[in-house]
């Protein structure tokens, strides 16, 4: 049984991505007894990788830009920032090249220090545990306590008590889990209104490198939307071959979504041959398709919808936009932001009745979401 003192410092944090990570790394470090669940086998969220060659790659494409103050504040903080290469990259309708990044080792070295830092300092990541509801649970001093209820791939059923939840998946699937939760209805109707756009990503690893240009939009017509060359600007890895990404976002009522993944993969490729006619199918030497139910929100919420009950909180993507004046182009820089500021915010509540505390392990204060954005 955990004791009183123990549980006001006790969060669950559903899912093990980018969002979820960090959070449980910062308040791992403040003390505080973090329970990370994940349904998957691995972490890493829309970051999740595979083997492919000698290298961990990400399923999707994932770059790093110099205006990534969050993430890039993050991967110096992890001790990772010196992984990051930087590559002067040619894309299709701009004149000037655009600086991107990526890690030396992929994404996988940012996701294992943070997993690390929720290890080492007495934090659990559950794999294989779907979470199918989050309750109200009495405390001893009358706040809000959560109880989360899960499930285990063998159906046993387990649950976890905690002060707080920080629950970072999809809008909607928040309100699946959380119906039994007192959560004004406003609130419901606002996010069930975010809409969202599936994704489906073909990674592929072709002999040789069919072009120069590392961001391509395809033609009007074409089964995906647009072709990330990343081996064009990041050479020297030993993938085995050349990584190109095709890339398209669809509605999931489209019939290419129910599509199989080897009717998808003939599609893109008998559209890709249109590009490149030289290419053959000899010439792929590994391929793998992802399909990503939740993979950009199109509409925005116009108020701050993170912290819908009392020590509860919601981490997600679809919530980014929130106090910024145009779409953020890449998703984790914001994702972290408010991932560093629901932690800070948690903290700063913990220690509320202790001023005497300082919480500069916690990371760093942010009260404004558009000061990393």
């Amino acid at each position: 049984m955990m004791e009183e003192k123990d549980f006001n410092k006790s969060v669950c944090i559903i899912g093990s991505g980018l969002s979820g990570l960090t959070c449980g790394m910062y308040l791992a470090r403040a003390g505080f007894n973090v329970s990370v669940v994940e349904e998957l086998t691995s972490p890493g969220g829309l970051l999740s990788y595979t083997r492919i060659g000698r290298e961990y790659l990400e399923l999707l494409p994932h770059h790093i830009r110099k205006s990534d103050k969050a993430l890039i504040s993050l991967s110096k903080e992890m001790g990772v920032e010196d992984n990051i290469v930087w590559a002067a990259t040619k894309w299709s309708g701009l004149a000037s090249s655009r600086s991107v990044g990526y890690f030396n080792g992929g994404f996988s070295c940012l996701i294992s220090s943070l997993m690390q830092g929720i290890t080492d300092n007495g934090g659990n990541i559950l794999f294989s545990t779907t979470v199918a509801e989050i309750s109200t649970l009495a405390t001893a001093d009358g706040s809000s306590g959560y109880r989360t209820s899960c499930i285990l791939t063998n159906s046993t059923r387990y649950v976890l008590d905690s002060k707080y939840v920080i629950f970072t998946g999809s809008c909607r699937t928040f309100i699946n889990v959380s119906h039994g939760l007192p959560i004004p209805m406003d609130f419901r109707d606002t996010v069930m209104n975010i809409t969202y756009k599936a994704g489906i990503t073909a990674l592929m690893v072709l002999k040789q490198q069919k072009s120069v240009m590392f961001y391509q939009k395809a033609p009007a017509g074409m089964p995906f939307d647009s072709i990330i060359n990343h081996s064009v600007a990041f050479t020297g890895r030993d993938y085995g071959g050349s990584v190109i990404y095709l890339k398209s976002q669809c509605s999931i009522t489209d019939s290419i979504w129910i599509d199989s993944d080897a009717s998808i993969m003939d599609k893109y490729f008998t559209a890709f041959r249109k590009l490149y006619p030289s290419v053959r199918k000899s010439d792929i030497k590994s391929w793998r398709l992802t399909k990503t139910r939740y993979a950009l929100s199109t509409e925005y919420p116009q108020v701050d919808l993170t912290n819908p009950c009392e020590n509860l909180y919601v981490c997600s993507a679809g919530l980014t936009r929130y106090g910024v004046t145009d779409t953020p182009k890449n998703h984790m820089d914001p994702v972290v932001a408010l991932a560093i500021k629901i932690s800070s915010d948690i903290i700063a509540r913990a220690e509320a009745g202790n001023e005497s505390e300082s919480h500069s392990n916690g990371g760093p204060e942010v009260t404004n979401l558009t000061e990393y954005i």
